[in-house]
């Protein structure tokens, strides 16, 4: 597959994953098309919300993308999505159907759409997963009902983590909340006891493998994953030893609701980024940024 030249229209572009995938797409020579919620000057780019409708197909009628690409996602911890979860069902459901629809309505040639480690583990995120495992059907009917339209493929990440996530954010990404309180608070207090296994694969690692399931179009949905378990507190390690500080780590007496999430590798795809050297690179990248 010859990216150059190819009009790539990205939603979720300035997302931690949207960031690694538009540098790299722009290695490849691809021209990129940014569209996310956030307000932009920059060419190229497009301020929009994926569940108005009238947004999605304006843009994919006017830009004429040749593949689409969609990393939009709502964020949240187990517990909010538990306490909230219309909050993060019903912007999902609407956002991933609007692209999926638009996209084959305008003929563009490939989507890839972004799925989730909850589908294969809905214990923690039961609402979310559905969402996206609702897209995911949504696709199929499309291949079912269009042979001869848009070809789409699916990926599902693991547990994501890296330098573009966004630090400011109560419902932060898992490495990325664990940075944070040892920065900040020079302490990582923990909720559970900090047993839980979880599958970590860097931002970075999982744009790549985005570009390789577009190249290969995989007909079922693909893991981004390590296939490696760590703990929790294993984590916390990494974070404290790449700090070279005196942080202390607490943790409760509780069991995670989920103890185990971890994927297999289902394709011919490896992460190249071992957990504590992503660890220190994000680390070093919000040092140096002052982001924390």
């Amino acid at each position: 597959m010859i990216w150059k030249n190819k009009k790539v229209l990205v939603f979720g572009s300035e997302g931690m994953i949207g960031k690694e995938l538009v540098e790299q797409l722009k290695k490849l020579k691809a021209e990129v098309i940014r569209a996310d919620i956030k307000e932009c000057s920059d060419d190229n780019y497009y301020s929009c919300d994926v569940t108005e409708k009238v947004d999605v197909e304006e843009i994919i009628s006017l830009s004429k993308p040749d593949y689409v690409i969609s990393c939009f996602g709502i964020k949240g911890s187990p517990r909010m999505t538990k306490e909230k979860p219309v909050n993060f069902m019903y912007p999902m459901l609407v956002g991933d159907s609007n692209i999926i629809r638009f996209a084959q309505k305008y003929g563009v040639k490939k989507m890839l759409y972004t799925s989730s480690i909850a589908v294969e583990h809905p214990e923690s995120d039961f609402y979310p997963a559905w969402a996206k495992l609702t897209a995911e059907h949504l696709i199929e009917a499309m291949r079912i009902q269009y042979p001869k339209g848009t070809k789409y493929c699916i990926v599902r990440p693991a547990n994501v983590y890296g330098k573009y996530d966004n630090f400011n954010n109560p419902n932060a990404m898992v490495v990325t909340s664990l940075i944070k309180k040892a920065l900040k608070y020079k302490k990582i207090d923990l909720m559970t006891d900090g047993t839980e296994i979880r599958d970590f694969i860097n931002a970075r690692d999982v744009a790549r493998g985005m570009i390789e399931a577009m190249e290969q179009m995989p007909n079922i949905p693909v893991n981004l994953c390590s296939g490696k378990g760590i703990t929790i507190l294993s984590l916390c390690q990494s974070i404290i030893n790449n700090m070279k500080g005196d942080i202390a780590i607490t943790t409760k007496p509780i069991k995670a609701d989920c103890m185990k999430r971890v994927m297999d590798l289902n394709w011919d795809f490896k992460p190249l980024i071992e957990v504590d050297d992503g660890v220190k690179e994000v680390i070093k990248y919000v040092k140096d940024n002052k982001i924390c």
